[in-house]
């Protein structure tokens, strides 16, 4: 794990030579799912408060506050996975790069 000095070097890098959201990604997909559940839970709130007014609009807000969060937390998940893959393929580019690399001296130097 990185000592914070190192993940505060990384931040403020401006050559983006190291990433750190690969680092950070699970920290953002725990607020995804606080704001996807306060979100709900206000929802709730809201259509349990509406139910004596507009009873269909209440009822309606309940199912929602179900629905809503879950479809927000699914959302969020696959965005941030289709991030994580944004980063391994770079990774995987820059191997394939550096292995290409090796092969060209290789057959500069007359080994091959």
């Amino acid at each position: 794990m990185n000592t914070p000095k190192d993940f505060f070097t990384e931040l403020f890098d401006l050559s983006f030579k190291s990433f750190i959201t690969p680092k950070i990604i699970k920290l953002l997909y725990i607020i995804a799912i606080i704001a996807s559940s306060i979100e709900g839970l206000i929802m709730l709130v809201n259509g349990v408060n509406l139910m004596n007014e507009l009873p269909f609009y209440g009822f309606l807000f309940v199912i929602l506050a179900f629905l809503i969060p879950l479809l927000g937390i699914i959302f969020s998940r696959v965005i941030l996975e289709t991030i994580i893959v944004f980063f391994n393929i770079e990774k995987n580019t820059a191997e394939i790069a550096k292995n290409k690399e090796k092969e060209a001296n290789v057959e500069d130097s007359g080994l091959v």
